[in-house]
């Protein structure tokens, strides 16, 4: 089959994928260039693509972990796949540059996490997507839904999906201030932490304290609670402005409470469990001006897993977002 992608003013026809730059940051909605792993797509037809991205050696936050061997980070493909969804939306899907693409959901299994061994090179990451559209009256996109199979090195390791309201810019102004009903506040006139002093960055096998996004723990009925708690000038974690926590950011509190909450306390050594699959959905917005509650049930059992880890995600009195961990090998 022969592909065809936009390069400037000309079609240009190829079959290869290239990993030699990354792609504009503004196709995939980031701010820096040092976030952008997506190099390269191509169109197989009107609802399917095919994309790469370059997955680094070191990264402050992607690759910041105490595990050994060390792999890349099961988020690292996340954020590299919705980044590849994005910019297939613009790219092929022709969506507007002013589109807002609001995350309902979003899933990844690996079915082989030792394809993810680091070696002496950068990661090379294949993506092959295919889109289905949910369309309101007159015809008009309400939502995306990106099916992914994913390979390393011609490798596959596994598959995601991501599931994205859409709106324009103007109309989620509209959807917040009528939500709140007032502005809401961003992260560039937040400051510190909001939860207070972090838990220990090794408790989650992480080496850098600015990485860790929750407060100390505690155990109440059986569960561990604690309070979300990022750095707001963590720049993987806040690329751009935003007003409200992103659904990322989220995600990261998930993995590492439900590394606390594991039965080895998986996150304190070098032989800790290993991430196989995760799934999220989100049903309201992680406001920024309110505390938020990080609860996932203490595991009982043990064993070499896999175990999956559900955690819940509290502000007033209203879940607002329910993610699930799975682990392996949470014993050695």
């Amino acid at each position: 089959m022969t592909l065809t992608t936009e390069a400037g003013p000309e079609a240009v026809t190829r079959t290869e994928l290239r990993f030699a730059r990354t792609v504009e940051r503004h196709l995939v909605h980031r701010a820096s260039v040092a976030e952008v792993f997506v190099t390269d797509s191509l169109s197989e037809g009107p609802d399917r693509f095919r994309a790469a991205a370059q997955l680094p050696l070191t990264h402050g936050y992607y690759q910041d972990h105490l595990q050994v061997p060390a792999r890349f980070d099961v988020l690292l493909l996340l954020e590299a796949t919705r980044q590849a969804s994005t910019h297939g939306a613009h790219q092929h899907l022709a969506l507007p540059l002013n589109a807002t693409f609001l995350v309902n959901a979003w899933s990844l299994r690996l079915d082989d996490p030792d394809a993810l061994l680091i070696g002496e090179r950068p990661g090379e990451l294949k993506l092959t997507e295919t889109v289905t559209r949910t369309e309101g009256r007159g015809g008009r996109l309400r939502a995306l839904r990106f099916d992914v199979e994913l390979a390393v090195r011609e490798r596959r390791v596994g598959h995601a999906h991501i599931e994205v309201g859409v709106t324009t810019s103007e109309d989620y102004r509209k959807l917040r201030f009528m939500q709140r009903r007032s502005d809401p506040p961003l992260t560039s006139q937040r400051s510190g932490r909001p939860g207070g002093a972090p838990v220990d960055a090794a408790r989650v096998g992480r080496l850098s304290p600015a990485n860790v996004v929750l407060g100390e723990p505690v155990l109440r009925d059986g569960s561990l609670t604690a309070a979300l708690s990022p750095r707001f000038d963590n720049r993987s974690l806040f690329d751009h402005d935003y007003d409200h926590y992103p659904a990322m950011v989220l995600t990261e509190a998930a993995r590492q409470i439900a590394f606390l909450a594991s039965a080895a306390g998986a996150g304190t050594s070098a032989d800790g469990p290993v991430v196989t699959g995760l799934d999220a959905r989100f049903v309201r917005y992680a406001e920024l001006d309110a505390p938020i509650e990080v609860i996932a049930p203490v595991a009982t059992g043990s064993g070499p897993g896999p175990l999956t880890h559900p955690v819940t995600f509290v502000q007033g009195d209203q879940t607002i977002a329910e993610i699930g961990f799975t682990l392996r090998g949470e014993t050695a």
